[in-house]
């Protein structure tokens, strides 16, 4: 196979390659540029016989730079012979390299997109929950007439029942509860309430003095007025005090609303010794203080009226003063500083006058009478068979 040798048109470099890259592209091997191999033009007709044989092949490489166009290959004078170097296996040129930067450039792009669309995503959601919680809390309020709605109910039921005003003068007078100073240490002018279970007539006709909340019991101060104050973030007012007996103990309870299913209520679990009667007994309660000595108390507030009360008991962690005096008329008075360790800052505090069942707590119990049972004869038929009902519906053998 013959060679075609030739010059390459950027660098005049000499390069000797096979025929069969006639007409092709290829990389020049010293500078590196693209170059066409030209064609070989057609041999001669042969003016030797064929029967003799071409010499053998020398030992050039098929494919050289650096050889001279001659057939002695010399190189011409002053010039320095150059090297021959093959080509073989031409490779495609390599792809040229992304710049770094661009990587980078795009990373940070893309962080930045992503931070700024948290930010502004955490903010939409955070109004997005903002509204729900703000549309709940006024179905809620709404549900139960709120706190203003609640504190008018007690202005409206105070006002009703001022002496000398009757319940027809208030047909002038807005639903909107009467614009009064309000505050800690700040009187709230109202008329008592004239409820029979309630404090005296003298404490009910004084002004309410708002309690301060405050967990340190060498400083709580017990007003002089009805027991008042806050519970789970809503006013409270005295309306009805009890003691109930409940088990071993005797349940002060401190209400207001109805009895059975209160609007708000504190209950304070005493436990009297053996031979103890109600009455005279003096607690001061700190934060600190565990054990037995330490009464369980409770609050009861309702958030929806359609609902039963919520109840949540306090072991410890509370401050409470409580004075009891002494029964007389079926009825213990007293005074209480109670502080609660919740997050609303639940303290009720002021003056009371609790009423016992009729059933005396301090009276010994007794045997109830046993009654003779009626003979036969003195019995008539309608009268035997209903006692025969009673006595089998509740366990009686007579």
């Amino acid at each position: 196979m013959a060679d075609i040798k030739f010059s390459c048109p950027h660098c005049s470099q000499n390069i000797t390659c096979d025929e069969l890259w006639g007409g092709h592209q290829l990389q020049c091997p010293s500078c590196g540029n693209n170059l066409i191999v030209p064609a070989q033009a057609a041999p001669a007709a042969a003016s030797a016989s064929p029967l003799v044989p071409k010499p053998p092949a020398g030992a050039s490489p098929r494919l050289a730079i650096g050889q001279a166009h001659s057939a002695a290959g010399a190189s011409a004078p002053g010039v320095s012979p150059q090297k021959n170097i093959p080509i073989r296996n031409l490779t495609p040129p390599p792809k040229p390299k992304k710049s770094p930067l661009v990587k980078y450039l795009t990373m940070a792009v893309v962080l930045i997109a992503l931070g700024v669309g948290g930010y502004f995503g955490f903010i939409w959601l955070s109004g997005v929950q903002a509204k729900a919680n703000a549309k709940r809390e006024a179905a809620e309020r709404n549900s139960d007439g709120g706190e203003a709605g609640h504190i008018a109910n007690i202005y409206n039921t105070l006002d009703a029942t001022e002496p000398g005003r009757s319940l027809d003068s208030l047909g002038g007078r807005s639903g909107s509860p009467r614009k009064r100073p309000s505050g800690v240490g700040q009187e709230i002018p109202i008329s008592g309430s004239g409820a029979s279970n309630g404090p005296a007539g003298a404490v009910d006709n004084q002004s309410l003095i708002p309690p301060t909340w405050s967990l340190e019991i060498v400083g709580a101060k017990i007003p002089e007025t009805k027991v008042n104050g806050m519970i789970s973030g809503t006013n409270f007012v005295l309306e009805t005090a009890r003691v109930d007996p409940l088990g071993g103990a005797q349940v002060l309870r401190l209400i207001q609303g109805q009895i059975l299913a209160p609007d708000r209520e504190i209950l304070v679990y005493l436990h009297l010794k053996p031979g103890e009667k109600l009455g005279g007994q003096t607690l001061s309660i700190s934060q600190d203080m565990i054990g037995s000595a330490v009464p369980q108390v409770a609050k009861r507030w309702k958030t929806n009226p359609k609902f039963a009360p919520q109840l949540k008991s306090f072991y410890n962690g509370y401050a409470m003063k409580l004075e009891l005096g002494q029964m007389a008329d079926n009825a213990v008075p007293g005074k209480i500083f109670l502080s609660l360790p919740d997050p609303e800052h639940s303290v009720v505090a002021g003056l009371f006058k609790a009423s016992l069942p009729v059933t005396d707590p301090n009276a010994q119990p007794q045997a109830a009478p046993v009654m003779a049972a009626p003979t036969p004869a003195a019995q008539d038929p309608a009268r035997a068979a209903a006692q025969e009902a009673f006595d089998k519906r509740y366990g009686i053998k007579r």
